[in-house]
């Protein structure tokens, strides 16, 4: 059903806010919802690692490495799980709120989705020499901003920043466990 209903809203977003949910039923559908993010985002992440090994691109070099190298492992889950997602949303998801009766709301939505993946293309120090896959390496961004906006649309944003922290220590839980244990990340 919460598929359905991001499916639905992505088909033709528009601002419909669900203030009176209980809270049962937005942990429910967070939970759900974040399953499926995480799903198609490794998905996508796995094609990535496929194309980059078949083709002559280094995707090797990451942002991550350069946090690795200057930050504790406690500043990084801080930066990436508290500050990112907080400052993320507000910029990005922040002003739809603004649009919310506007007949531009879908195009404001995609327009914002896009610059919020299009931003994380900043991961890769040589993107220059990876231009052309820049759709590929930004579509787990892109991916997740699409339910980041369903969630701030139909809850709230706090409840974006909630599943924005929730996903990204999920995904960086795992490399700074390994990191702290020593164990070489690549």
């Amino acid at each position: 059903m919460q598929i359905q209903a991001l499916l639905d809203f992505l088909k033709k977003p528009r601002y419909s806010a669900d203030p009176e949910a209980p809270l049962s039923y937005r942990l429910r559908t967070l939970g759900i919802l974040l399953i499926w993010a995480l799903a198609v985002s490794l998905l996508l992440a796995m094609l990535l690692g496929v194309i980059g090994a078949l083709g002559p691109w280094n995707l090797e070099e990451h942002a991550f490495d350069t946090l690795f190298e200057e930050f504790s492992p406690l500043a990084i889950l801080f930066l990436t799980c508290i500050v990112a997602p907080a400052v993320e949303e507000f910029i990005f998801r922040g002003p739809l709120w603004f649009f919310r009766d506007s007949r531009y709301f879908p195009g404001v939505f995609y327009g914002f989705t896009l610059a919020f993946a299009l931003v994380h293309l900043s991961n890769y120090p040589n993107r220059s020499e990876i231009w052309v896959l820049a759709p590929l390496l930004i579509s787990p961004q892109l991916n997740i901003g699409l339910f980041l906006g369903f969630i701030r649309v139909r809850f709230g944003l706090s409840w974006a920043i909630v599943f924005h922290a929730t996903y990204n220590a999920i995904l960086l839980g795992p490399a700074l466990l390994l990191y702290e244990l020593g164990i070489p990340l690549s």
